[in-house]
C-alpha cells in the first residue's frame, strides 16, 4: 500500500520550471542564438582541443540539485561552443558544409518543442501527410514516377543503408553471397559501411575506374560486369553518384540506368549533396536520368538550407520498403494504418521518429522555391568564379574543374620547382595554416595520389568577397610556407 504522503506527491506533476522561468529561459535561448547568427560572419571560424584540455574544462559529476539556466548556458557557450566549428560560416568551404535558413531553424525548435511522434500515422496524421507532401515535392523535382516512396531519415549513411537493405532483400538468400555491388572509386564512404551492415564481403563489392574528371565509366562498369558473369557471380546492384563527396562530379546517370535495365542491375544514386541542383536548368541538364534510379538519397541538410539532421531516401517501387521493413508486433497491433495512410516507421530503421518534415515544408513555405533556386545558382556561380580566379594565378593549379559547386585545386607556384611528394606536403600543411588564422577553413583529399584542397559552397552566406579574402589568405600563407621551408634548410647544416 502507498503512503498517504506518497498518495500527495503522486497527485500533482513533478516540480518543474514555472511558465515565467520558462519563458525568461526560452528568451534567454533565443538571444543566444540571434546573436550568434548576428556576428557569425564575424566570428572565427572554430577551434578544437584535445580531449584532456576538455575533461579538465568540462568534467564534473552530475549535480543533485539542478543550476540556474543562465549560468549553465554561460558555462555552454564559453566551455562547448567555444570549442567547435561554425559550419555555417561563410568562410567555412570544407567538406559538404551546412547553412540552414533561419525558418528551418524555427521548424526544428517547433518540432523540439511540440515534439511529436512521427511513426505512425494513428498519433500524428498531420505531421505524417507533411512527410507524404514534402516527399511529393522531392519525386516531383527529380522526375520520380508516381508510385516512389521514400522517407525522411537522419542522414544520407542511414539513406544509402535502407536503399541498399531493399536492394538486397530483391534476392534469394540462396544467391546473396556471390552478389556484386558495383560502386565508384569516388564513392562515398557510407556505402561500404552500409555494405558491410547487410552482410556483403569485401570482395563482394567491387570498385569501378572513373574517366579524367571522376565520372564512372559505364564501358569499365560493362567490362567488369560480363566477366563477373563468366565468373559465376552475380552482378546485382550499381551506386553512381550525383555530386560525389571528393569533386562533385556526376556520374553518367542516363547511359547508367540504361545499362542497368539491360543487366538487369539495381540502381541507387548517391545524390546527398547534389540532388537540389535539378532545380536549375543547368542542374537538370547534368542531372539528367536521375528520376530512372532504383533508388536516390537526398539530404536536404547539405544543399538546401536545413538544420542537421535530414536526409532522405526514395524508391522507385515504393512496395518494397514495407516489404523490407514493416513488423507489427503484438504491442504494435493498434496502429494498423488504413487506406491511403502510411506508417513511417514502416520505411526505415528507426519506429521512433520525430517531425523532421516540418523545418523543410516551412522553409519552403516561407522563402518559395525561388529562393532555393536562387541559392543552387548562386553557390554554382560563386565556385565558378573561383575556378577563374585560380586557373589565372600562377600560384595554384585545378585539379578537377568545376564539378556543381565544388572546385579542388592545389597550391603549386611556378616559380618553385617542387616534387609531387612535396607539393603534398606543402599543401596539407596550407590547410592548417589556413584554419589556425581563425578567418576560413578548407579541408583535403587525394585525387590520383595528388593533396587537392577543395572550395565547396552551399552557403547562403557566403559572397564574393570571403572567396576572394580566402584565396588571398592561401597564396599569403603558401607563400610564408614557402619562405619558412627555405630558411630552414639554409640553416640545416652540410
Amino acid at each position: 500500500m502507498l503512503s498517504a504522503d506518497q498518495l500527495r506527491q503522486l497527485a500533482e506533476p513533478l516540480p518543474h520550471p514555472s511558465p515565467d522561468q520558462q519563458r525568461d529561459w526560452a528568451h534567454a535561448a533565443a538571444s543566444y542564438v540571434l546573436e550568434h547568427l548576428r556576428t557569425l560572419p564575424e566570428q572565427p571560424i572554430g577551434q578544437s582541443a584535445s580531449r584532456a584540455r576538455l575533461e579538465a574544462l568540462l568534467r564534473s559529476p552530475p549535480p543533485e540539485q539542478g543550476q540556474d539556466f543562465p549560468a549553465v548556458l554561460d558555462e555552454f557557450a564559453r566551455q562547448v561552443a567555444g570549442h567547435a566549428f561554425r559550419i555555417n560560416h561563410p568562410r567555412f568551404f570544407a567538406f559538404i558544409p551546412a547553412a540552414p535558413s533561419f525558418p528551418s531553424q524555427l521548424g526544428d525548435w517547433l518540432c523540439a518543442g511540440t515534439n511529436f511522434f512521427a511513426g505512425v500515422w494513428l498519433e500524428a496524421a498531420g505531421p505524417a501527410q507533411v512527410e507524404l507532401l514534402v516527399l511529393d515535392w522531392f519525386k516531383d523535382w527529380l522526375g520520380c514516377p508516381p508510385e516512389t516512396q521514400g522517407v525522411l531519415t537522419g542522414g544520407g549513411s542511414e539513406a544509402n543503408l535502407i536503399a541498399l537493405t531493399v536492394a538486397r532483400d530483391r534476392l534469394p538468400f540462396a544467391d546473396r553471397a556471390r552478389a556484386v555491388l558495383y560502386v565508384s572509386e569516388q564513392r562515398h564512404w557510407s556505402v561500404d559501411r552500409a555494405a558491410r551492415i547487410i552482410g556483403l564481403h569485401p570482395d563482394q563489392v567491387q570498385g569501378i575506374p572513373t574517366d579524367d574528371v571522376f565520372r564512372l565509366r559505364p564501358a569499365a562498369l560493362v567490362e567488369q560486369v560480363r566477366h563477373d558473369r563468366t565468373a559465376g557471380k552475380l552482378p546485382w546492384a550499381v551506386v553512381a553518384n550525383a555530386g560525389a563527396t571528393n569533386t562533385g562530379a556526376v556520374d553518367p546517370l542516363t547511359p547508367l540506368a540504361d545499362l542497368c535495365r539491360e543487366c538487369n542491375l539495381w540502381l541507387h544514386v548517391d545524390a546527398a549533396y547534389g540532388w537540389p541542383a535539378v532545380l536549375i536548368p543547368e542542374g537538370q541538364s547534368e542531372l539528367a536520368g536521375i528520376g530512372q534510379a532504383n533508388s536516390i538519397t537526398l539530404d536536404p541538410h547539405k544543399w538546401f538550407a536545413q538544420t542537421y539532421e535530414a536526409g532522405c531516401v526514395l524508391i522507385r517501387e515504393g512496395h518494397r520498403l514495407t516489404d523490407s521493413f514493416a513488423l507489427r508486433p503484438d504491442y504494435m497491433q493498434d496502429v494498423l494504418p488504413g487506406a491511403g495512410e502510411v506508417n513511417f516507421a514502416d520505411h526505415g530503421i528507426a519506429l521512433t521518429r520525430r517531425f523532421r518534415a516540418l523545418k523543410i515544408w516551412l522553409s519552403v513555405k516561407i522563402l518559395g522555391l525561388s529562393w532555393f533556386r536562387s541559392l543552387i545558382d548562386r553557390c554554382c556561380r560563386l565556385a565558378e568564379w573561383a575556378e577563374d580566379q585560380l586557373r589565372q594565378s600562377p600560384d595554384f593549379d585545378v585539379l578537377c574543374p568545376r564539378h556543381l559547386s565544388i572546385v579542388c585545386f592545389r597550391f603549386a607556384p611556378r616559380t618553385y620547382q617542387l616534387s609531387e611528394s612535396e607539393l603534398n606536403a606543402l599543401n596539407l600543411a596550407l590547410v592548417e595554416s589556413l584554419r589556425l588564422t581563425g578567418r576560413a577553413f578548407l579541408s583535403s583529399t587525394l585525387l590520383n595520389g595528388r593533396v587537392a584542397l577543395r572550395l565547396c559552397f552551399v552557403n547562403w552566406r557566403t559572397t564574393l568577397g570571403d572567396v576572394e579574402e580566402t584565396i588571398g589568405l592561401l597564396t599569403q600563407l603558401g607563400h610564408e610556407l614557402l619562405v619558412d621551408a627555405a630558411s630552414r634548410s639554409r640553416e640545416r647544416p652540410e
